[in-house]
């Protein structure tokens, strides 16, 4: 009998040979997706860089409604690359106007952050590739302008930067996406590694150096990570410990599953991204 179990346990047992992935449902119609993130109350939001479009759909229907395409208003993008959202707001990357927007959860605008020709040279980021909210509403900025990152207080104020030092092991090269964990520490994806800092910017250690080539997206899961390349999902413990690769081919669905982009990790499920569907993927574990 296959029953549906926690991902916590999921983690537990994750090389157990009886785990499976598989997918249970497939909707969207991307162009080029490249982010995913979901709210607490479980709204998908998938930006869409093709049509410079921020989705959103409620929970898993098939309709949905959207906001943008390419311009420099305040309803639309050039190049969006990043999302984040407290439940209440979402915040979206806008590269190519060098800004930060915000809308409500609905997509309703609300207003636009951009610091590039500030007086104070501390402040400035430019051709934002991803941004991150803390729990006390701070906001982090991966500026790739500038190859680093930048955290403003709840009220926008400029505080401090990090991730541009010299030391090899915390200097930002080549940074993708940028995520806030659980107990507040900042970590950020390149293509071939991990790198983790503490709230106030301090290097804590890099994860997985050269594990992965070519890196797209991340979430956090109960007690683990995922990293998504196009063809493969890799799952790590809190230590950074490798507990399993699996491979696009591994996972059982109706169709091939395309290049992954980014993934979201719920309690049963994962969602998987890839440039033109979202595929809810159920985890399921034969019972002992």
């Amino acid at each position: 009998m296959i029953t549906m179990l926690l991902l916590s346990a999921m983690i537990l047992r994750v090389e157990a040979p009886d785990t499976m992935l598989v997918e249970q449902k497939t909707f969207g119609s991307f162009q080029r997706a490249t982010r995913l993130i979901t709210n607490p109350q479980g709204w998908i939001y998938v930006l869409d860089s093709e049509r410079n479009l921020a989705v959103l759909m409620k929970g898993e229907e098939e309709l949905s409604s959207s906001v943008g395409g390419y311009g420099w208003s305040s309803t639309t993008f050039d190049q969006p690359t990043g999302l984040a959202t407290d439940g209440l707001n979402l915040y979206v990357a806008d590269r190519g106007n060098h800004r930060v927007m915000r809308f409500d959860r609905s997509l309703n605008f609300i207003s636009s952050f951009v610091t590039r020709d500030t007086s104070l040279l501390a402040a400035r980021f430019g051709s934002p590739l991803g941004v991150a909210l803390s729990r006390l509403g701070d906001l982090f900025v991966l500026d790739g302008e500038n190859l680093r990152i930048v955290k403003f207080t709840a009220n926008l104020q400029y505080e401090r930067s990090f991730g541009d030092i010299d030391d090899e092991r915390s200097r930002l090269r080549q940074p993708v996406k940028i995520l806030i964990s659980r107990d507040d520490h900042v970590l950020v994806l390149e293509p071939d590694r991990l790198i983790e800092f503490d709230y106030f910017g301090q290097y804590l250690r890099t994860i997985a150096p050269g594990r992965f080539r070519d890196a797209r997206g991340f979430c956090f899961v109960h007690a683990g990570i995922i990293v998504v390349t196009p063809g493969t999902l890799f799952w790590f413990n809190d230590r950074g410990e490798l507990l399993r690769e699996v491979r696009a081919a591994e996972i059982a669905a109706g169709s091939p599953i395309g290049a992954m982009e980014d993934v979201a990790g719920g309690t049963d499920r994962l969602l998987l991204l890839t440039s033109t569907q979202l595929h809810i993927i159920q985890i399921l574990t034969s019972s002992k």
